[in-house]
């Protein structure tokens, strides 16, 4: 009987230990995957390039407005590509896996392993970064609080992002005193990275400005001046305040104020401003810069056709139709964000926790609250161009979420989605152009692009556009040559020449004339048209 018992939990055991290494391997492997697409998703190092830029622009060169819709385009892809492959279906032997190993965690004093907690906070973030795109400064830095507070405990880079990227929005609310105690924080926690790269240099920033209003207000220097200085230092709050002091303004400071309404949202105000400096004709290069702003307004910030049709004509007068070519070149580069329809068509799952559907409705109504704002503003917009007596362009005025979301469609059906989804304007005598097909039916025109492996990126002109290689589902040429080949380096330096590629879900590119000559993600290097 003994012998009968000992060889039962013999087995037993046997079979516990096997089923639960094959569980853990099983769960393992899903947090390498789920790493890997998370890194590509989330983009850490684009954004923080992105960041140094956007703050080099705020403080050292305002009106370069290359650098400012370089800044667009690269703001576009991060965190905007569709999340599919990081939603998580653990079955009751990962789940057990899971458990296995987070009693072994416990036993060695380390924290649970989460992945159900890492997607959600994979959400929180795309929803911040995108409010602190669209200028909700404050929306967009509760919600970092938030995550703060759910990532004290660990190191990760979510949390770096968190802290740089909140002590941005509150340099731009003017919480100034908030704003530093985050960005040390990002440098003690976070010493030799990127992140405390980037909030050492915003500390720097900020305490030069505010040694240099010291020093103006100090040596009681002129109401301009120290107007000039408050607006180099990003303070457009007492910029504004500073300026209305004066009885009169001259164009300059008339730009700078216009310059510190943008800045602060206050759109449709900074738009009236600009619109009698473009038609002003005593200074030629303020009326220059108040038509660029006005061609970036009508593009990327509130997209407004009459605005930019306008913009157009005055920059022909003013012999600057580079700046309307470069612009809406950049234009055409900048992804729609993903996450707004995203969010507006989740569901709350059954499994909740009743504080995280509040959380999710919360999220849903911020979001629709800002769809909202945008809309009055997007209306007061066109007061003031009516006011103007602007030509109107017909244009709809519409949320997004009243919109039915389109269908993701394979890549063989493109005749249908050339119909919904903007396509990229090329001349007819152009050379051909790569045209990139994305999975979720977004379409990039590009001349070339280059590979590391994992992340593309797209040239076109003066900007460029860096996105995860597995969202590519096809390329293709177009243009006026017959043949419309192009060319595939590889990394041992061979070339391919192919009239069209596309990627599966194993990573392996093929052409579907050969589909035997396959090329994994790490062996491509560069694709080029001729």
């Amino acid at each position: 009987m003994r012998k009968i018992l000992f060889f039962l939990l013999f087995f037993l055991l046997f079979g516990f230990f096997g089923l639960a290494s094959q569980a853990i391997v099983g769960v393992k492997l899903q947090e390498l995957r789920f790493g890997i697409l998370r890194d590509q998703l989330m983009n850490y190092e684009l954004s923080s390039q992105t960041l140094r830029e956007r703050l080099k622009q705020m403080f050292l060169s305002k009106d370069d407005y290359l650098l400012e819709v370089k800044v667009n385009v690269l703001e576009s892809g991060i965190m905007n590509s569709e999340t599919k492959g990081l939603e998580l279906e653990m079955s009751w032997k990962d789940k057990f896996g899971l458990g296995v190993i987070n009693v072994v965690r416990a036993l060695n004093f380390k924290p649970f392993l989460e992945l159900e907690e890492q997607q959600k906070t994979i959400i929180r973030l795309q929803f911040a970064f995108y409010m602190e795109r669209t200028r909700k400064f404050s929306i967009a830095s509760k919600k970092y609080d938030e995550l703060e507070t759910i990532l004290e405990d660990s190191l990760a880079d979510e949390l770096a992002f968190t802290l740089l990227h909140n002590g941005y929005c509150l340099v731009m609310m003017g919480e100034r005193e908030h704003a530093y105690v985050k960005l040390r924080k990002a440098v003690d926690l976070f010493p030799g990275t990127h992140y405390a790269e980037n909030a050492e240099l915003l500390i720097g920033f900020l305490q030069d400005g505010d040694k240099r209003k010291e020093d103006l207000k100090n040596s009681n220097k002129k109401p301009e001046e120290l107007a000039y200085s408050l607006f180099q230092s990003g303070d457009y709050e007492e910029t504004l305040k500073t300026l209305e002091a004066l009885p009169e303004l001259t164009n300059d400071q008339s730009y700078i104020k216009a310059r510190s309404m943008e800045e602060l949202g206050k759109t449709s105000n900074a738009v009236k401003e600009y619109i009698q400096l473009v038609k002003q004709k005593e200074n030629k290069e303020v009326a220059i810069r108040a038509n660029r702003r006005l061609l970036l307004i009508g593009n990327f910030y509130q997209e407004n056709k009459s605005l930019v049709e306008f913009s157009k004509t005055e920059a022909t007068k003013l012999g600057d139709e580079k700046a309307v070519a470069k612009i809406e070149e950049g234009k055409s580069l900048v992804l729609k964000p993903v996450i707004v329809e995203k969010i507006l068509k989740e569901e709350t799952s059954v499994a909740a926790s009743p504080e995280e559907a509040k959380e999710l409705a919360e999220i849903k109504n911020n979001l629709k609250d800002s769809l909202e704002e945008a809309k009055t503003e997007t209306k007061k917009l066109l007061t003031v161009v009516e006011e103007e007596k602007i030509p109107i362009v017909k244009e709809e005025i519409a949320l997004v979420e009243e919109k039915k979301p389109e269908p993701v469609q394979e890549v063989k059906e493109e005749k249908k989605q050339e119909k919904t989804i903007p396509a990229v304007v090329v001349k007819k005598n152009e050379p051909n152009q790569l045209q990139i097909h994305l999975k979720d039916g977004r379409k990039v025109v590009c001349e070339e692009f280059t590979s590391n492996g994992r992340i593309a990126k797209l040239k076109l002109g003066d900007f460029a556009l860096e996105l995860p290689l597995e969202m590519i589902a096809s390329v293709n040429t177009i243009g006026s040559s017959v043949d419309k080949i192009f060319a595939v380096g590889k990394t041992d330096g061979t070339k391919l020449e192919m009239s069209q590629m596309k990627r599966n879900d194993a990573g392996e590119w093929f052409s579907p004339k050969n589909l035997e000559e396959k090329i994994q993600d790490s062996e491509l290097r560069e694709v080029i048209s001729h």
